[in-house]
């Protein structure tokens, strides 16, 4: 199994540092690590495994693979669905749920 290499080349520790926080976060997607440093996902992969220890690599890959959200275009679809329209029942429930006055708060002399 041949593994993507990944281009050393103007990565310097702070840079993979950041990749790496960027790549366990789930909210952002490989397309955003792309056009921060030019690393497609395949590259992203092969640092990570190249700077994790193997364990905690294979509970990365568990993580992403399994992860829609990893990809831009995927995590839009996912959250229009989301965030669809409430419906108007839900929006204007007013008339339904009166505030009562507390007894508690109400003045000396009236019942």
């Amino acid at each position: 199994m041949a593994f993507e290499t990944v281009p050393s080349e103007g990565l310097d520790a702070a840079d993979t540092s950041q990749i790496i926080a960027m790549a366990w976060d789930d909210s952002t997607s490989f397309e955003a690590i792309a056009l921060n440093y030019g690393l497609n996902e395949a590259q992203v992969i092969a640092l990570m495994r190249q700077h994790l220890k193997a364990r905690s690599f294979q509970v990365w890959r568990m993580r992403v693979r399994g992860n829609s959200r990893k990809h831009a275009v995927k995590q839009a679809r996912q959250s229009a669905r989301i965030q669809a329209a409430p419906s108007p029942a839900l929006v204007d429930s007013t008339d339904e749920f009166q505030l009562r006055e507390s007894p508690a708060l109400k003045p000396e002399g009236r019942v």
